[in-house]
Order: structure tokens, then C-alpha cells, then sequence
């Protein structure tokens, strides 16, 4: 019947191959930005920082201005507090990468020493960081590749470790690759590249940023000690944060008693870090949502209205 009505057969065929098609599509999508959760370790002990409230100087923000800190105040509350067992920073870069005579433009993450132990992120060649590669500033010129990167750009080749990258002008050892799947921790910035935080002058040399309270620019996440309730880790952790939110208004001049109060009051609110930093899914969440709700109505509602068909002689058949 359907042979005896090519041109029906072909709307009908193109119609629902669209409709799945955008299905597929829209949902791989929606799973990914989402859904998906980081490919790390235990992730559901994982939590964002966020500290709303007034602020001074230089901020450099992707979208949530409250989840921006001074490399001063991470180092205070990595030190100072009790209930993470771990506390990473990272700061997303535009990278110049340049080897073996090709030059690309790439994305990068400057990483606190510890940032792949918290994640618990393992190498699937070479090493990853340590704290030994983020005391000094410049003094530990070395780089991890994503596991995509280093696929895509030198074909699984175990032999690039101790090769050198020059990275925004820099030349940089390869001292390892990060497992498959794991390309940083925040959706829509893919890194290629992993770099240790004290090498911020050489990557940004516009400005450093390591020892200014006033300059707000990394991201700050956390593993929760276990058994420990979110309410009871931000308890603890507002323990350490008043001190250094003490410390750093000793410095600011200018603002009247109530801000300044308003400044000693500010909180570290925390919120869940499953699926990393959620800056692209709040600023897309709703409309893809929609899409993928629009896309997903049963494929016959999009097939045109019903016709009647001759059969075999009088006989007639819905379709």
C-alpha cells in the first residue's frame, strides 16, 4: 500500500525521521548540559562556594559574581578549615598552544596543586599535579593534557611526556594526561590544557592576581568530609570564613560602619557539585528544557492529518 503511494510514503518517512532525529538530537544535548554529573569520584560529596554579598576591587566573573575569590581568601579556607577533606581553585584561561610546528587556539584551566586529588582525576598516562607544582609562582613550568586533546593533537602518543608546549608564550613540560572523560568542571569550557595555578603571571601577564584580597577570580569547590550534613559543613566552614573576611577588611578603606558590617556578615553558601559549575545549565536550563519538551511530542502528531486511501477497489483504509 505503501509502495502504491510513493509521495505520502515520503512525508510520512521524512517526517518521522525529523521528529527522531531531533529527539536524539535535543536529548544528547539536554543529558549533557543537564544531567550529566563529572566523571569523578564519589561526586556526590562535591559543593560549589558561593558568597554573596558586597565586594571590592577587581572581579572577573562568568555569570554567578558570588562564586568568585581572591587566591588569599582559597588559601585561607583550604588552610583554616575542618570539614572538606579537600578544597580545589581553578581559573579558565584562552590558550595559545603551540607544538611540533603548529600553532592552535585552545582552552586551558590554571589548577590549584591539589585539584585532580580532590576530584580524585587519575592520569591515564604520566602524572598529574601535586602541591609541590603550586608554592612558587613560575617555578614549576608544567602542563597536563586533557585526555581529548592529547587524542585529537597527538594521536594517543604515550611518548609526548617530558616534551615542551609553548603555551601564551611559554614553554611548558608535559608531565602527564588526565583519564577519558574528564575535561574540566564546567560545562561549555572544555579544557584542553591543565596548568598550575602559581604560573597566573606567565599565562595572564596582564595581571597576576596571587596576593591581591581585592582581586575576586577563581572558583572555589569542595569535597565534603563524610557524614557530615551540608548544613554542618557550612557551619564549619563560616567558622574559618569570618577571621579572614576580618583580615581583608582591615584593609579596605572608604566604606561607611553599615557596609563594612554588611562585609563581616557575608556567608559561604554551599551548593551541590555534582555535575561541576552550573554557570551554562542556569543561563540555558529553561530554554532547552522547552526545546527538548516541543521536540518530544509523539512523532504521529507531526505527521499530516489523515487520509483516506484507495486499497483494492472500493474498499478504503484510515490512515
Amino acid at each position: 500500500m505503501l509502495a502504491k503511494h510513493p509521495g505520502f510514503t515520503a512525508i510520512a518517512v521524512l517526517t518521522l525521521a525529523l521528529g527522531i532525529g531531533a529527539n536524539t538530537a535535543i536529548f544528547s544535548l539536554v543529558k549533557q548540559v543537564l544531567l550529566a554529573r563529572l566523571p569523578v569520584q564519589n561526586v556526590g560529596e562535591l559543593v560549589i562556594l558561593r558568597s554573596p554579598g558586597p565586594m571590592r576591587g577587581y572581579l572577573w566573573s562568568d555569570g554567578d559574581d558570588a562564586q568568585s575569590f581572591s587566591y588569599p581568601m582559597y588559601k585561607g579556607l583550604r588552610d583554616a578549615n575542618t570539614v572538606f577533606s579537600g578544597m580545589l581553585a581553578r581559573f579558565a584561561i584562552p590558550a595559545s598552544i603551540a607544538s611540533r610546528g603548529q600553532t592552535e587556539r585552545g582552552g586551558g584551566e590554571l589548577v590549584s596543586g591539589n585539584y585532580f586529588e580532590v576530584l580524585g582525576v587519575r592520569p591515564a598516562v604520566g602524572r598529574l599535579f601535586t602541591l609541590d607544582d603550586d608554592k612558587v609562582p613560575g617555578a614549576q613550568p608544567v602542563v597536563v593534557l586533557s585526555h581529548a586533546y592529547w587524542t585529537r593533537r597527538f594521536g594517543g602518543d604515550p611518548g609526548v611526556l617530558n616534551q615542551s608546549l609553548l603555551v601564551n608564550n611559554t614553554e611548558l613540560t608535559i608531565v602527564g594526561v588526565a583519564q577519558a572523560g574528564f575535561t574540566g568542571i564546567q560545562v561549555g569550557q572544555s579544557a584542553d590544557i591543565f596548568v598550575p595555578l602559581m604560573m597566573k603571571g606567565q599565562m595572564t601577564p596582564e595581571h597576576n592576581g596571587l596576593e591581591e584580597w581585592d582581586n575576586y577570580w577563581l572558583a572555589i569547590l569542595a569535597r565534603r568530609k563524610p557524614g557530615l550534613s551540608m548544613a554542618q559543613t557550612e557551619a564549619g566552614i563560616n567558622a574559618a570564613y569570618r577571621p579572614l573576611l576580618q583580615e581583608q577588611l582591615a584593609q579596605i578603606n572608604g566604606w561607611d560602619q553599615q557596609k563594612r558590617q554588611r562585609f563581616l556578615d557575608k556567608k559561604v553558601l554551599l551548593i551541590p557539585g555534582a555535575k561541576g559549575r552550573t554557570t551554562l545549565q542556569t543561563d540555558s536550563g529553561n530554554a532547552l528544557t522547552a526545546l527538548f519538551v516541543m521536540v518530544a511530542l509523539p512523532p504521529f502528531m507531526m505527521i499530516p492529518a489523515p487520509v483516506k486511501l484507495n486499497v483494492e477497489g472500493d474498499s478504503l483504509l484510515n490512515v
